[in-house]
């Protein structure tokens, strides 16, 4: 689908994008920009139920490893060192 942007930056979900993703009006959305994609996500407000979903999903994460510790502090060295 093609959607065009308006003179003051504004662009129409089509219909039915919108009713895949559930998006009603006043509904809030994040946007981002990644790897040349625009992406709009639906914000879910943060509910009890959810923060105890997000808190169980990740004790079932595997422990780090210091070769992973290892593997992190080198990408952020990397990052940091493109900035300046």
């Amino acid at each position: 689908m093609i959607a065009k942007v308006s003179v003051k930056g504004q662009t129409v979900i089509p219909e039915a994008i919108r009713e895949q993703a559930r998006i009603k009006a006043g509904d809030h959305l994040d946007v981002g920009y990644a790897h040349g994609l625009i992406v709009m996500r639906k914000r879910r407000p943060l509910t009890p139920a959810r923060v105890r979903g997000l808190i169980l999903a990740g004790r079932e994460l595997p422990e780090m490893t210091a070769a992973d510790e290892a593997a992190v502090s080198d990408a952020i060295g990397r990052v940091r060192n493109r900035r300046q």
